[in-house]
């Protein structure tokens, strides 16, 4: 509540707490259980003394709610009471026109499809490709290689999981960091943020 005005977080529903041992798992969002509309928040009650950390990750997972939220992705009811059907899935994302992230399809003019069609159409197949692996050791070795092929376009390593994690790191990197020059595509990311006044505010406020 410090880090984010009460009126940034009126979605979020539920705030669990929750480990799974030290060092692993800090905090996480997702779709309440039974509404599609609102979040829930968890974090790992092991890993909160680490406050610089704490901080950096909590500003992350916003970045989701701030990115996913239902005014920037309407949530798609077929996905989200058939969560393990995968053919309405891929219905839901063939009928979308633009982005779509998982749990909706993005409005046109939403944060993660601006960021989606500016940084991701050149790349994007790779990365499907990578996630049809069903071998986990073969996916992450993968993952890594797409990571250090396209390592100036990313902030660290973690952004290239999706694009989801991509907009939410460099928005963090946004909100912690110094304007930069735009010399790399991963700074033209966190300078993506700068096109929106109203972002721009929020960045003052939590920084405050």
């Amino acid at each position: 509540t410090a880090l984010i005005p009460a009126d940034q977080r009126q979605i979020l529903a539920e705030y669990s707490v929750m480990t799974d041992g030290k060092d692993n798992l800090l905090a996480a969002v997702s779709q309440t259980y039974d509404d599609p509309v609102l979040w829930n928040l968890e974090m790992d009650i092991a890993d909160a003394n680490d406050t610089y950390n704490l901080a950096y990750t909590l500003i992350h997972e916003f970045g989701h709610l701030l990115t996913l939220n239902p005014e920037q992705v309407p949530p798609s009811t077929a996905v989200f009471n058939n969560p393990d059907d995968e053919n309405i899935y891929l219905q839901e994302v063939s009928a979308c026109p633009a982005y779509f992230p998982g749990e909706g399809c993005a409005e046109p003019n939403s944060y993660i499809n601006a960021f989606y069609n500016q940084f991701w159409p050149d790349i994007h197949s790779e990365l499907q490709d990578i996630n049809l692996e069903e071998d986990d050791d073969v996916y992450y070795q993968r993952l890594d290689d797409f990571y250090i092929k396209y390592q100036d376009q990313f902030v660290n390593d973690y952004a290239a999981t999706n694009p989801e994690e991509d907009i939410a790191e460099a928005w963090s990197f946004f909100v912690l960091g110094p304007k930069s020059n735009g010399d790399t595509i991963a700074e033209e990311k966190v300078l993506f943020f700068y096109d929106y006044p109203e972002l721009v505010q929020l960045r003052e406020q939590i920084l405050s």
